[in-house]
């Protein structure tokens, strides 16, 4: 009987040699830094994640305020015809408001103003047009009513 070579065992060496070489490279490295980056990417993922939770949370916990409105002359400028007012409206509630009126009387002139919405804590400009200078006359700005959206 002849003896056989252990050929089967040579290729199972050598692959076993070649795995241990691939574990050694620096490849092998870039990969043991790649779960420290994972974790990393997932530990920012929960805050923002937590982050959007808590700010959901606050809105539907936190009551709404009622509409608010005031309204205040801010510039003057002359125009063609006469002089322009710039109103800022300020909506101090968090509920919005739609078909915002305005009415401003400087003596016996009166002139009016139409808002789409004014947003719950926001604020809009609008313009209203007079005949004389509302520094030098007092003029007065109120808003009329609205509706909600």
């Amino acid at each position: 009987m002849a003896a056989q070579k252990p050929t089967a065992r040579k290729p199972a060496a050598r692959a076993a040699k070649a795995v241990t070489r691939a574990v050694n490279t620096p490849i092998s490295r870039t990969v043991v830094a790649r779960p420290i980056l994972q974790w990393l990417g997932a530990g920012v993922g929960v805050v923002v994640t937590l982050g959007a939770i808590a700010v959901i949370a606050h809105e539907v916990l936190e009551p709404a305020r009622p509409v608010a409105l005031t309204a205040s002359i801010t510039t003057v400028r002359p125009a063609a015809t006469g002089w322009v007012s710039e109103v800022e409206v300020v909506n101090s509630g968090s509920t919005a408001a739609a078909a915002v009126t305005l009415e401003g009387r400087m003596g016996d002139a009166i002139a009016t103003a139409a808002l789409d919405y004014v947003p719950g804590d926001g604020e809009v400009t609008a313009f209203l047009h007079f005949p004389a200078d509302p520094r030098t006359t007092p003029a007065t700005v109120v808003v009329t009513g609205w509706m909600e959206p």
